[in-house]
């Protein structure tokens, strides 16, 4: 009877620990830091998949001398530095069903690199970075305008060098760790560069971030060579929007005229945004009979904005920046981005954040 009882006591607390808790790990770290004693070893990455998740953890080090392991899905990059040491910090990727071997200092200058077939990989590839990162290092020393241009040298050459490495090793997992260091309009042509099984492999989640990062970026560059100095200004008159709303038609502003309007500039993915909604609900409700809110999406796909607003139960009017050229008109610099117009449409103040002098300025003005 006993027995049984342990052995119930026993499954119950199995049935406890999470999930994976026997899962074997595939990735497997071990090193030795240069000029280290006893310490702790703090390490990040991120999961982007399937939900964002940040992985933290703290690894003995004696005698300079470290080890750890994980269960990996895709390949992540992370950072680590020493506890005693916050300031000084090496990004470094952790890669499934590899083996690293670390050697040198937690810096790009001294860090290096053996192991499996990904790490001999990648020792080549911070060897070719190394020359540079002395480079800028050294340059760190001048004053700010000889930095700058020095800098802007630096930059030049090495990716120059990185694109063409790329070219040269598109079917080696640890190029794909370079499209990050070449100019930031051919970062896009550098990931088209990689070989299917490299775009579509255990870099995959990495390279999916990076060229939703860069497609960003070029939009932004074209919206903002679009708009020029062609901004909206308080006390100026607001523009039309030209932008489409659920059902995919242009919704005009000169028809909600003898109404104040915000338009609120957000995104699916903008926590804060998502976290203002039910006040700024409770202030649409007060202030229905004179107040119109539009929504405008920035950033997002239209499955993911018709989403958010159907799951959030968003009641007020809702359009879609495609191009990025709304953003820049009106100077948005950050989200969620508030923007109140006057009844006879004049734009009368703006706000960056989800700040309560929003909502006060509202009820001074309403």
């Amino acid at each position: 009877m006993n027995k049984m009882k342990h052995y119930r006591r026993f499954l119950l607390l199995l049935a406890m620990l999470p999930v994976g808790t026997f899962a074997k790990d595939n990735f497997k770290m071990t090193g030795k830091i240069d000029g280290v004693g006893n310490d702790t070893l703090c390490i990040e990455y991120v999961i982007l998949q399937p939900q964002k998740q940040i992985v933290k953890r703290k690894i003995v080090v004696k005698n300079g001398e470290f080890s750890f392991s994980a269960k990996l899905h895709d390949a992540y990059m992370g950072l680590m530095h020493l506890k005693s040491k916050p300031q000084e910090t090496l990004y470094t990727y952790f890669v499934p069903d590899e083996e690293a071997i670390f050697s040198g200092r937690l810096n790009s200058v001294e860090e290096h690199w053996s192991g499996s077939t990904f790490y001999q990989q990648y020792e080549r590839v911070t060897n070719l970075q190394r020359p540079f990162n002395i480079e800028f290092a050294a340059a760190r020393n001048e004053p700010d305008s000889i930095r700058e241009l020095k800098n802007i040298d630096i930059n030049n050459r090495s990716h120059s060098v990185n694109m063409k490495y790329i070219e040269e090793h598109p079917d080696e997992d640890a190029t794909a760790t370079l499209v990050i260091n070449v100019r930031y309009d051919q970062a896009l042509t550098a990931i088209g560069k990689l070989t299917p099984e490299v775009r579509n492999g255990r870099m995959k989640s990495e390279l999916d971030q990076n060229e939703r990062m860069f497609t960003l970026v070029m939009k932004e560059v074209a919206a903002r060579n679009a708009v020029k100095n062609d901004t909206v200004t308080i006390g100026g008159q607001v523009p039309e929007l030209g932008l489409k709303d659920l059902d995919g038609n242009v919704l005009e502003l000169k028809s909600l005229r003898g109404k104040y309007v915000v338009l609120d500039f957000w995104g699916s993915w903008c926590t804060w945004c998502i976290k203002g909604f039910p006040k700024l609900k409770e202030y649409y409700a007060k202030y229905k009979d004179r107040l119109e809110i539009v929504g405008i999406d920035c950033n997002d796909t239209a499955e993911k904005w018709a989403a958010a607003v159907k799951k959030h139960k968003v009641p007020w009017l809702h359009v879609r920046s495609e191009d990025g050229i709304i953003e820049q008109k009106f100077r948005v610099t950050g989200y969620p981005y508030k923007v109140l117009i006057s009844p006879d449409g004049i734009v009368l103040n703006a706000f960056l954040g989800e700040t309560d002098d929003f909502y006060k300025y509202l009820d001074t003005t309403l």
